[in-house]
């Protein structure tokens, strides 16, 4: 038996009576059909059960109405939250998104950039894991790519984020308008943007409150399953600190571990004020406060930026817009304190 023809954009012009740049606009979306021509060319389409061949559109340059999406770890609620955010505003525009988990591995993300580069994708939105260096397209591809959450020093793509040094140093000064000034800050290696800058804040902070060495500072491999034990040395250590400021939520979910195995209650043993908001620190037996960031905003602003330059607008290279997170006071600070 012969095997059945896959259906062409010819065969769906016949079926539905019209030219073939007519079911083209219909497919990309690039101008207004009549509704009767419209619904007659759907038809034509589901009865073929004809699919369009996305990766020979982008090669020939019409586009693939496909964008990359390259983060460092889907299991962290802020990257997921990001991706759904993403995902969903560019289904609504036409486009299918490839998403790729660098784990945060360079050599991992240039893979990803170059796979996504030789499979016509219009675009990449990424969240880069060594800020000293940016994966580039390969050489000869013109590919529009735009970094979110994340940024590499001197790269000349958009950045969209928040400030993460102001965040931190705001940590630090509610920690102060409580009675806490001995306090500490853990997080991840400075070669993350946002570890290297939130650790940067907060000791600039500290400096101004009076601690010339500018508080207490942990560093924790990312992905580490000595994390928690690491914490416990770094505790015991540090008999003094009165409150943490934590560099996300998974490591604030390692401290509490680390604080609960030692015996230490939060808030009234150490205050803890986390970047980032998941849903179940509302939960938590002292509610986490929070700097939360606007994820969804972030993500939408990126993607409104690589659309833009995929559909070839003149823009200029490099730009930064950082946008407002929010300080959400809960428990797990404490109440004020009074000192002697």
């Amino acid at each position: 038996m012969a095997a059945k023809r896959t259906a062409t954009i010819q065969d769906v012009a016949r079926r539905a009576k019209v030219s073939i740049s007519t079911v083209s606009h219909v497919l990309n979306k690039t101008r207004r059909v009549e509704n009767s021509t419209r619904e007659r060319i759907l038809s034509a389409i589901e009865e073929l059960n004809y699919r369009p061949n996305q990766l020979a559109r982008g090669l020939r340059g019409a586009g693939s109405k496909t964008i990359g999406l390259v983060i460092s770890d889907i299991r962290e609620e802020f990257f997921a939250e990001l991706t759904k955010a993403i995902e969903s505003a560019a289904y609504d525009r036409g486009y299918a998104v490839m998403l790729c988990d660098s784990e945060e591995s360079p050599e991992k993300e240039a893979q990803y950039v170059e796979l996504l580069a030789e499979r016509g994708a219009d675009g990449i939105i990424i969240s880069p894991v060594d800020s000293s260096s940016c994966p580039k397209p390969p050489r000869g591809r013109s590919l529009p790519i735009v970094q979110v959450d994340r940024r590499c020093v001197g790269a000349p793509y958009d950045f969209f984020g928040i400030d993460n040094a102001a965040c931190a140093a705001e940590a630090v000064r509610h920690f102060a308008s409580i009675g806490r000034r001995r306090l500490g800050f853990i997080g991840h290696e400075r070669s993350i943007m946002t570890m290297s800058d939130r650790a940067d804040g907060f000791a600039a902070a500290m400096r101004e409150l009076g601690d010339p060495k500018g508080g207490k500072v942990l560093v924790l491999q990312s992905r580490s399953a000595e994390a928690e034990a690491k914490v416990e040395r770094w505790l015991a250590a540090n008999p003094a600190l009165e409150g943490i400021v934590c560099g996300n939520a998974n490591i604030c979910c390692t401290v509490l571990e680390a604080l609960d195995e030692l015996g230490i209650e939060v808030p009234r043993g150490m205050g803890i004020v986390s970047f980032d908001d998941p849903n179940y620190f509302v939960f938590m037996r002292s509610p986490i406060t929070a700097l939360r960031q606007p994820t969804v905003r972030m993500g939408l602003a990126a993607l409104d930026a690589l659309l833009a330059l995929a559909s070839g607008e003149p823009f200029v290279r490099g730009r930064e817009r950082l946008l407002p997170a929010e300080l959400i006071v809960r428990k797990s600070c404490g109440a004020r304190r009074s000192r002697r």
